[in-house]
């Protein structure tokens, strides 16, 4: 990446572009797994907030991560959203197979380094967001994270995107 690009990107990350149409809601109901869901990310201690490693086995688009009894899953659509098109995420957060009460706050990443941080909800049990990506991040290799915190434990669920038109 150009040194003269980066400063736009951060800008535009700054400034709140990325959610710039979030409108999540959330249910009460216990979350289910479907059967093409599966686990992409191992474990996050805690108290180290670091992203979860990817399983080999996974389905591309949907992070799993698990600490201190809280299970939280992330589904998005695609790897490459398209600038100014809706870009759906949902969230599972649970506890010994029963919906729990979270919050989510959302961190983007360029080259392993926190860029932005945006919205806070909270939730029990599921969640769903859809917001849309500026043109500002096309091309460049960004992770979205979620952080998600429940019951004094916190996890990162990474998702590798890159923007395009």
């Amino acid at each position: 990446m150009s040194a003269h690009k980066l400063p736009r990107l951060l800008a535009a990350l700054t400034a709140g572009a990325l959610g710039a149409s979030g409108c999540g809601g959330s249910t009460k109901s216990p979350p289910t797994r479907s059967s093409s869901e599966s686990t992409t990310s191992a474990s996050v201690a805690s108290s180290t907030a670091q992203p979860a490693a990817p399983s080999p086995a996974a389905t591309p688009h949907t992070v799993t991560a698990t600490a201190g009894g809280v299970s939280a899953t992330m589904h998005g659509g695609t790897h490459r959203p398209r600038v100014a098109r809706p870009w759906p995420i949902r969230f599972a957060v649970t506890s010994g197979g029963h919906a729990v009460q979270a919050s989510v706050e959302y961190e983007y990443l360029f080259a392993g380094q926190v860029v932005a941080h945006r919205s806070h909800y909270t939730f029990t049990g599921h969640f769903s967001d859809v917001f849309m990506w500026p043109s500002s991040a096309v091309g460049y290799p960004l992770t979205f994270r979620a952080v998600i915190r429940s019951r004094g434990s916190t996890l990162n669920l990474d998702y590798q995107v890159q923007v395009t038109r």
